[in-house]
């Protein structure tokens, strides 16, 4: 049985400032050490894995086209560093949403 590594991280708070309902590149601002931190863990031959709710979508503050748009810069970030994230996953949900 093949043994996989997987570090779960989640967005908004982790590897990116959490300035309330990011839904664009310009509200995205790296906390210190994250891309650093993706790396390493990728080194050691880790899956990275992000996971976000992003209930803003079903509040109508931005559109899920807008999150998956994000989700591609950061990677195009990443790449540029020399790392990537494995995969995305985020909840649009919301109880209260439109």
């Amino acid at each position: 049985m093949n043994k996989v590594k997987i570090a779960l991280l989640d967005r908004d708070g982790v590897i990116n400032k959490d300035k309330g309902y990011v839904g664009f590149m310009s509200q995205f601002i790296w906390t210190k050490g994250a891309k650093k931190a993706i790396k390493y863990l990728k080194s050691k031959n880790y899956k990275i894995i992000v996971v976000s709710n992003q209930s803003g979508v079903a509040r109508g503050f931005f559109k899920f086209k807008d999150v998956l748009k994000l989700h591609n810069k950061i990677q195009e970030e990443l790449i540029s560093f020399g790392t990537k994230i494995d995969k995305f996953f985020f909840s649009p949900y919301h109880k209260d949403g439109i």
